[in-house]
């Protein structure tokens, strides 16, 4: 299968395709800016440009695993790869109405859809056991490095040129389809036949993804309104907000590095205590307009974002039989992004409850993570065993 390449050689191609999966957060720094430019739209309208993204990957994710038995997995993520930067280019020549941001942000959602789960589903093709915890692991920090330099590039060109260039970090995905097709194997499509075996969704499985849609609504919160937050409190500007997206970003790069060792020791409980860990970063900036609170409110959210994400991929990978793994990491990433989506709506509402305060949103955030992180301890949604992958060892 690995076609005469080596697995360094496959690992590096598969964490290079990574880089581009947190492309969402490239949206993050500009929103203000978008704002400002259609000021007779609504904040939940103007977050849509963000949260459309997410929306997309429920048909996307879902459609993946089908299109495996007509394209192999790597021609699968180049196409996604190119979708990225199309959607990213669209808005230099169409961008006078919101409804082409959103035409742009449907482009890139369903490209990043296609990315997220074969890079996944490879990574698991190809290694097994403490293996493929290691390299998901290092998946988390090439994530990571990824959405640092896209969120800060996006800030800092929208900053000198104006929100429509802060797309213009999407050309990183050249050289990323470049790479992808000299280092990862072309592989083979994959049989429908071989998609039947153990096909059925287990009630495990419907759990799991039902709390991811609901923890994707209440983490959203932190990337749809940092730049609005910052702006109406007087802190900074689109640049300021690239540097603390930014920020929530690198630090991934800690997140993966200790992710294997976090599982050991959390096993099953991993989830939760993600969660619980995003849960205090979103409290810190709701309660504070200190810059240097919300930079370390950012930290606690990046490192918590960096252990619960792979986590949950690879557990999702680890719950189901080899051929499902693409459906199963499809179903927990589409109902997280699709919570993701829906952000806006029910945040906002439930915020306005208590007043007009923005910084509500992120109260109002932190509580419901609270929630959601002592329930997903309570009840896990995995077993220790798979989420230690001892079956595969």
């Amino acid at each position: 299968m690995s076609q005469g390449k080596s697995k360094k050689v496959i690992a590096a191609g598969l964490l290079v395709m990574s880089l581009t999966m947190a492309c969402n957060s490239a949206l993050a720094p500009i929103l203000a800016e978008v704002g400002k430019f259609f000021p007779d739209a609504s904040d939940s309208a103007i977050q849509i440009v963000l949260t459309l993204i997410n929306l997309v990957t429920l048909p996307a994710m879902i459609l993946e695993p089908f299109l495996e038995s007509k394209i192999t997995k790597r021609d699968i993520a180049m196409i996604g790869t190119f979708l990225m930067l199309a959607g990213a280019l669209l808005p230099q020549v169409l961008s006078s109405q919101l409804w082409m941001l959103y035409l742009s942000s449907i482009i890139i959602g369903v490209g990043l859809s296609f990315v997220v789960v074969t890079s996944s589903s490879l990574i698991s093709d190809y290694f097994t056991g403490l293996e493929k915890s290691r390299i998901m692991g290092f998946q988390s920090i090439f994530v990571s490095i990824g959405g640092t330099i896209i969120a800060k590039g996006s800030g800092l060109l929208t900053a000198m040129a104006g929100w429509k260039r802060g797309y213009l970090v999407f050309l990183i995905a050249l050289p990323i389809i470049l790479i992808i097709l000299l280092m990862v194997p072309k592989g083979e499509t994959t049989p429908r036949v071989e998609k039947g075996k153990g096909s059925a969704i287990s009630g495990s499985m419907v759990y799991f993804g039902i709390l991811c849609l609901i923890t994707g609504i209440f983490v959203a919160t932190f990337n749809t309104n940092i730049a609005m937050y910052l702006d109406r409190k007087g802190i900074g500007d689109a640049s300021t907000a690239g540097t603390v997206a930014a920020i929530m970003q690198v630090v991934g790069i800690l997140g993966g590095l200790v992710l294997g060792t976090t599982v050991k020791i959390f096993k099953r409980f991993t989830i939760g205590a993600a969660i619980l860990l995003m849960a205090a970063g979103t409290a810190m900036v709701g309660f504070s307009t200190s810059y240097p609170v919300i930079c370390v409110g950012a930290v606690i959210v990046g490192f918590g974002f960096a252990i619960r994400n792979p986590g949950a991929v690879t557990f999702a990978a680890n719950m189901v039989h080899p051929a499902q793994a693409s459906l199963a990491i499809a179903i927990v990433s589409a109902t997280y992004n699709v919570g993701n989506f829906i952000s806006a709506y029910v945040v906002n509402a439930m915020a306005s409850i208590l007043g007009d305060d923005i910084a509500n949103r992120f109260l109002v955030s932190a509580a419901a993570l609270v929630v959601i992180g002592l329930v997903a301890c309570i009840k896990a949604p995995t077993t220790d065993a798979q989420a230690l992958d001892s079956q595969g060892e």
